[in-house]
């Protein structure tokens, strides 16, 4: 009984759709309670309905009994019990800050990210295979299938060719399957063309296999890496992501191996199809990634998801909302590719896919895609007293080391510091390979500059394995998730079809200007994009998905020369 002879009441709270909170109390009379109070906790950062008062205010009903030496307000509506309006900003700086305060538990993020690395090394192995087994297919005395120069120029760019149809039908199966499905259709399509390629008897047979493994990368590829983007935490989602870079360049370093061995290109392919089987299986575990379940407007499988990747101790109510707040009313739209490419047209996401196309295209011809394709072949050209495939195996390790050090610093220097550094200092590697090229062919003799080869692609590859992988994180970061699927699938057709271009025309432009001519032509290309990356990319470490799109369109408003 309270002092006045009423029975205290029991409060019950609920939520309504606007953000007030109605409780109800004696002979269940209902009145509203709203936040205007910044240091109160709102009910977004709880799944329970349960608030945290203000120390030292009360719950009063509104027949309210005075204690003793407490004066009656004259107006109950004025107290901190009934507060009319609630300002959404600071609900959401109050959800952030119980976000914070959280503990993540990231077991099962831990457990996708090795899945999608395993798969992200098939994709090393892919684009690896023509940089050490090209010599064993063009060699003239071989008794198995012969390649001539333009076959051999075909076989290293069809993958790339076929990345971009790939890259084409995987997106219709991001927007419309997920990235887990997508993954389950490419990954066996990959094991099937890599024991195609191993039996081939004809040599338009393996040419057709590169291509379908160029397409099958155009499936998993894009799909791996914004399955870890939206199912990482912000504070961890660097890390996770460089994990995929790191063990796509162990694949790179797996096969220069096997291919300095003495098993053979058959061999090696058989090798390859191997190491698809065990991420296959283990997709089965995992579930399809929140955002892109948002987007299908499955919002309580989402929150599952959540609670999957994150634990199930941990309130994800507040990014929740915050996914389905950027996604909007707009749902049912997001199942249709086509939808998703004709909301690329709105002038702030415009401008940024711009960006992301021009840094994207400009890092596969700055000589980094030329040095990993042509690896042997370039060091047998040269002067240099080390074997070639020994080269390319110390080559392989460095692009591993290179990762590494991407992985250790990336989430605490930052997006764009990564991509200026060491773009520039790659810029300087291929000038200088061009530089070795223009002393042999116009003096003869370039012996006493042997070192210099191998030092510039290997210091050329430390760095892009530091900096390359920073522009695939931003191609899924800036991207809103309304358009991530279709927006990063255009971005890699214009990859791929670059790729294939550039591999397709090495042969010609060292023939029509001379090595030299042709790494100095993409030293430039290189050199273009640390101007552009470092004057336009925004920086985008420590911020979740949804509050870099909220910052960038607020750029976008304020001043749309700076988005």
């Amino acid at each position: 009984m309270g002092k006045c002879g009423l029975e205290t009441p029991v409060m019950e709270t609920t939520a309504s759709r606007d953000d007030k909170v109605v409780l109800k109390g004696i002979d269940n009379v209902a009145f509203e309670r709203t936040e205007t109070d910044h240091g109160d906790t709102s009910s977004s950062g709880s799944s329970h309905g349960e608030f945290d008062q203000d120390p030292g205010s009360e719950l009063k009903s509104p027949d309210w009994c005075p204690l003793d030496g407490e004066k009656k307000p004259e107006d109950v509506r004025k107290g901190s019990l009934h507060r009319v309006q609630a300002a959404g900003q600071d609900r959401k700086v109050i959800g952030d800050e119980n976000e914070e305060r959280q503990t993540v538990k990231y077991t099962w993020q831990v457990v996708a990210t090795i899945v999608m690395a395993l798969i992200h090394l098939s994709v090393g192995t892919i684009y690896g295979y023509p940089g050490v087994m090209l010599p064993e297919l063009t060699d003239p005395d071989t008794t198995d299938i012969f390649l001539s120069t333009n076959e051999a120029a075909l076989f290293s760019s069809l993958s790339n060719l076929g990345g971009a149809f790939g890259a084409v039908l995987g997106g219709v199966f991001l927007v419309r399957l997920g990235q887990r499905t997508t993954l389950l259709i490419g990954v066996p399509l990959t094991t099937a063309a890599w024991l195609g390629l191993a039996f081939a008897g004809v040599p338009w047979l393996i040419q057709a296999m590169r291509f379908v493994l160029g397409i099958t990368t155009g499936f998993i590829a894009p799909a791996t890496g914004i399955y870890i983007l939206e199912i990482s935490h912000k504070k961890s989602r660097g890390v996770f992501y460089g994990v995929l870079t790191t063990v796509r360049q162990v694949g790179f370093l797996c096969v220069y191996a096997l291919g300095s061995s003495d098993l053979g290109w058959r061999n090696v392919s058989l090798v390859c199809a191997g190491i698809t089987l065990v991420p296959f299986l283990a997709l089965f575990l995992l579930p399809n990634a929140p955002r892109w379940l948002v987007t299908q407007d499955r919002v309580e499988e989402a929150q599952k998801s959540l609670a999957f990747f994150r634990g199930k101790y941990y309130d994800s109510t507040s990014e929740l909302k915050a996914i389905t707040d950027q996604v909007g009313q707009h749902a049912e739209q997001n199942k249709a590719f086509i939808i998703q490419v004709k909301m690329m047209m709105e002038p702030d996401t415009l401008k940024t896919l711009a960006l992301l196309v021009v840094i994207s295209v400009l890092s596969t011809l700055s000589g980094y895609v030329i040095v990993t394709t042509y690896t042997v072949t370039i060091l047998q050209s040269t002067q240099g007293d080390l074997d070639a495939y020994i080269s390319t195996i110390i080559i392989g390790a460095v692009r591993v080391v290179g990762t590494l050090v991407h992985l250790a610093v990336i989430d605490q220097v930052g997006r764009k510091p990564l991509l200026v550094a060491s773009f520039s200092l790659g810029t300087l590697c291929v000038a200088g390979l061009g530089g070795y090229f223009y002393v042999q062919n116009t003096t003869g003799d370039a012996s006493y500059l042997g070192w210099l080869p191998l030092t510039c692609m290997v210091v050329l590859i430390f760095c892009m394995g530091i900096g390359q992988p920073v522009v695939s994180i931003v191609q899924g970061e800036l991207l809103p998730t309304t358009v991530r699927a279709a927006g990063v699938s255009l971005i890699l057709i214009l990859m791929f079809l670059a790729g294939f271009v550039l591999i397709q025309t090495y042969p010609l432009l060292s023939g029509a200007l001379g090595e030299h001519g042709a790494f100095w032509l993409y030293s430039g290309a290189s050199l273009a994009l640390v101007l552009v990356g470092g004057l336009k990319l925004p920086e985008t470490r420590g911020r979740s998905l949804e509050e870099i799109s909220a910052r960038r369109v607020r750029r976008t408003s304020l001043s749309p020369s700076l988005a």
